[in-house]
């Protein structure tokens, strides 16, 4: 089996540790942006390297102390966690902006985690950096690796010492397991999703804070619960598309659409003072567009009266909004109190074991052939439709095919009808997909 080692790629804001990241593991996981601190959560990937697998660590920036801002005692708690990780670290600098007082803290900070280090020197693209290499040796090491992270330049030598650096004994290994239930935690900024994220995983993975929008990048956890394992992405806050001012934050938000599409439940937080919005609405209908499970969490319920018919009244509320799916489970949570939590993982896993359940064609034929007796749709072009069989052809989500004659010809509401129908197979949560196919007989 395969061998893991963890690389934490650490140094201050905008030296390429991101893209360093992204060319390391082949993706664009990470995002890169010319604004300092981008990014503030560690990130994880994965890539393989002559037989061995590498967990790289992208942490975020240290910033210096006169832009220090309220979320910077939890990106460098961000950054030691990943410290701690590590099996190596490789400290990055800038060839550009040369030798900081920044740079030099670092240093001896890391040095007293007493951990194999590295200093790459980036964004050498030529002879000309490579002339100004010589200041970086005032931190004391020994060597000092010129690379470039966006050209690729002396990346392969890196890694190749770092790997030197790590004994086959004090490697790891953790592999995602392919029966992960996969979740992406979404909502718009400042819900708590990061809040009830760290509740989850019970580690403080990503960073919490008041501020809106704190969350930029998607982190992935894996966890197990209850005999199940969990991947579980806390994701960017998504605002209206009139209220996305930066470039930065379009590139949050694309991110996080995405997260849905590669998941299989949607967790939507919501905030119970405010209520479910325009824009969560937009959520789900994104999420159902995509064929994905929903949960809705109202969180910080503890604000809210304690009566069960107050609680009855708020769901009922929220169901009436979601009338085109009011199949979809409503449960109530506290991320700040810890409460609820049980439930949520009851639901997903009910939901999940929705998402991937089959029916067999025969029961789903007798099943609809008794719904299509009672209730036909109307005549087309005075010929009536028929229904010859119907079968199930995949699933997340549940998908079904019904072969008929005239499958243009069926109604939206008569469609609908019958999706809801299916519901009654066991889909008492979930959205599905109903397609039909045309079959002539002679």
């Amino acid at each position: 089996m395969a061998k893991k080692i963890t690389i934490a790629l650490v140094g201050r804001p905008n030296v390429g540790k991101s893209s360093l990241f992204n060319r390391l593991i082949k993706k664009r996981k990470a995002i890169v942006d010319a604004t300092p601190g981008v990014t503030r959560d560690r990130l994880y990937g994965e890539m393989e390297w002559e037989g061995k697998t590498l967990t790289i660590i992208d942490t975020g920036g240290f910033l210096p102390p006169d832009e220090a801002t309220p979320i910077l005692p939890q990106v460098i708690i961000q950054c030691q966690k990943a410290i701690v990780e590590a099996d190596v670290i490789i400290f990055m600098t800038d060839v550009r902006t040369g030798l900081t007082p920044i740079d030099v803290e670092i240093m001896k900070y890391l040095r007293k985690t007493q951990k194999p280090v590295l200093c790459a020197v980036n964004k050498v693209d030529g002879e000309k950096q490579l002339q100004d290499l010589s200041e970086f040796y005032a931190l004391g090491v020994e060597k000092i690796w010129p690379i470039s992270a966006i050209h690729g330049h002396g990346i392969y030598e890196l890694i190749e010492e770092a790997l030197t650096l790590v004994s086959a004994e004090e490697t790891k290994e953790e592999k995602i397991p392919s029966m992960a239930i996969k979740v992406a935690l979404v909502g718009r900024p400042n819900v708590g999703k990061s809040s009830l994220f760290n509740r989850l995983v019970g580690d403080e993975r990503s960073v919490v804070s008041d501020i809106p929008g704190t969350t930029r990048d998607t982190i992935d956890t894996i966890l197990k619960y209850d005999d199940k394992t969990y991947l579980f992405m806390d994701t960017a806050g998504l605002r209206r598309k009139t209220r996305i001012k930066t470039r930065l934050e379009r590139y949050s938000v694309k991110r996080a659409l995405k997260a849905i599409k590669h998941t299989d439940i949607t967790l939507l937080l919501l905030e119970a003072p405010e209520g479910i919005t325009d824009q969560d609405i937009k959520i789900i209908n994104y999420a159902i567009a995509c064929g994905k499970c929903i949960l809705i969490v109202v969180n910080k319920w503890d604000l809210m009266p304690t009566t069960s018919k107050f609680k009855r009244e708020y769901i009922e509320n929220i169901r009436q909004r979601l009338r085109f799916a009011s199949f979809l489970p409503v449960i109530t949570v506290s991320a700040l109190k810890g409460e609820g939590l049980k439930q949520i993982f009851a639901m997903l896993n009910t939901l999940y074991q929705e998402y991937t359940l089959r029916i067999s064609t025969g029961q789903l034929n007798r099943f609809v052939e008794e719904i299509w007796g009672k209730y036909q749709p109307p005549l087309y072009q005075n010929r009536p439709i028929k229904l010859y069989y119907i079968t199930q052809v995949d699933i997340k989500p549940p998908t079904f095919v019904i072969f008929t004659n005239y499958p243009q010809a069926i109604p939206e509401n008569y469609k609908r009808f019958l999706v809801n129908q299916l519901h009654q197979l066991g889909f008492k949560y979930i959205p599905l997909k109903l397609l039909f196919r045309e079959r002539r007989r002679s």
